[in-house]
């Protein structure tokens, strides 16, 4: 029996051990998002990587959840021609990036309209 309590108290332990561990990862990932925000108020996403030293990707996957967290209203974006493609530009920030943290372009302002479109519907 004395076995069985032992065997019941590491699980508990080791379950306790996860989801602290969880709790400090969702806080040091909010802690970044929160850095990355401050970083954006007068940096490109382009020179995030530069200034964070963490990976480009990464930070424009934070990069695309800010976005969505507040510009998510089709009428914050809107579409330009760039060179041969055509591009989606936040009103109040840069160029649109996406849920894989890159930038997306566009063969015509039909599709790119479509997209912000269905994104924020």
């Amino acid at each position: 029996m004395q076995e069985l309590d032992t065997h019941y108290a590491n699980m508990l332990a080791d379950h306790q051990r996860m989801l602290d561990e969880q709790a400090q990862k969702e806080e040091e990932q909010d802690s970044f998002k929160d850095r990355i925000a401050t970083l954006l108020e007068e940096n490109h996403p382009a020179e995030l990587e530069r200034l964070t030293g963490v990976d480009d990707t990464t930070c424009k996957k934070v990069v695309h959840q800010l976005y969505m967290e507040n510009f998510n209203d089709p009428n914050c974006w809107h579409v330009e021609p760039s060179e041969d493609i055509w591009v989606i530009y936040g009103n109040n920030t840069d160029e649109w990036i996406d849920e894989n943290g890159e930038y997306v372009g566009f063969d015509t302002k039909r599709e790119a309209m479509k997209y912000i479109k269905e994104t924020f519907k």
